[in-house]
């Protein structure tokens, strides 16, 4: 007896997805983390300079209060011979704070740069499954010697399965950067002390220019300097050789044979220029004198 196909089984499951990722709420608590760092670090700021504050005006005080010895003058006096003969120093007391200044700290900068990092994942599956069957058969009952009892059947039966599964992910990262910059104001120097000569001056004074013509042609032009040689009190230095050097022209005495300081502290030289040539420049021109007796030097720049 032949049997109809029929189902032998079916099923379906369903599950939606719970939610979304989303990090607004975690950078939500990030963002006021951040904000209660910036506060802090304000606050610590302010805390610190006012201690580095403090801290510089207790330093000017004891600068203030403490007196040292500082070379007021320093005197160096020369022979005749323009040589180093003797040295005074003389001190005195002054405060502290008259050569060293205060060193005052500040904050010229505080930066703050803050990232978070958050992550959220939301995932879900969802299934569906069906099954069917069938089965269908033939049976025969008899006697004999060749044939029995027999039967005859067949089935069929398929399984479908469908699986989906849904994922939903948000993420976010980042870091804190602080950068914070404490400078120094320092000026600390100890003034020079004043400098004190006392010593032969040496001084130069320029004379006359004469030209040289020859046939209506400048030929030469010459000006006489006098150096000077004195004391500190103004009295003359005789029979010394002063050390004489010129750049741009010759030079010689201007008495011949006369190569010391006369009585009054005087020796006269004269330089020259000569103009060769069809066309010489004969523009002015700036000659440097330098003399020197000993450490006592002096120079001047003449024109002619």
């Amino acid at each position: 007896m032949p049997n109809t196909p029929f189902p032998a089984g079916s099923a379906s499951t369903l599950l939606g997805l719970t939610g979304n990722a989303d990090v607004s709420d975690e950078l939500n608590r990030a963002g006021m983390s951040f904000g209660k760092l910036v506060e802090t670090t304000g606050k610590a700021v302010a805390e610190t300079q006012l201690k580095l504050n403090k801290t510089g005006a207790a330093l000017t005080s004891a600068l203030a209060t403490t007196q040292v010895d500082v070379i007021a003058v320093q005197e160096s006096i020369y022979d005749d011979e323009g040589n180093l003969d003797e040295s005074r120093t003389f001190t005195r007391k002054l405060p502290l704070i008259n050569f060293i200044d205060p060193v005052f700290y500040e904050w010229t900068a505080v930066r703050l740069q803050g990232q978070f990092y958050a992550s959220e994942l939301v995932t879900s599956s969802e299934a569906n499954s069906s099954s069917y069957a069938s089965s269908s058969g033939y049976a025969n009952v008899g006697i004999g010697i060749i044939f029995g009892i027999g039967a005859m059947s067949n089935g069929y039966s398929s399984t479908t399965t469908n699986s989906d599964v849904d994922t939903s992910s948000d993420r976010s990262f980042g870091h804190v950067r602080a950068s914070a910059l404490l400078q120094p104001k320092r000026d600390i120097g100890v003034p020079a002390p004043r400098q004190v000569v006392r010593g032969p001056s040496l001084n130069i004074v320029s004379g006359d220019i004469n030209d040289s013509i020859v046939s209506g042609k400048l030929v030469a032009r010459s000006m006489s300097a006098l150096l000077e040689l004195r004391r500190p009190d103004g009295t003359p230095i005789a029979d010394k050789n002063i050390s004489i050097e010129t750049e741009g022209a010759p030079w010689t005495f201007a008495v011949s044979g006369v190569e010391k300081t006369d009585a009054d502290g005087q020796l006269a030289i004269t330089l020259r220029r000569d103009f060769l040539g069809d066309a010489p420049d004969t523009a002015p021109k700036d000659v440097v004198l330098s003399a020197r007796l000993g450490l006592v030097a002096n120079s001047s720049t003449l024109t002619f």
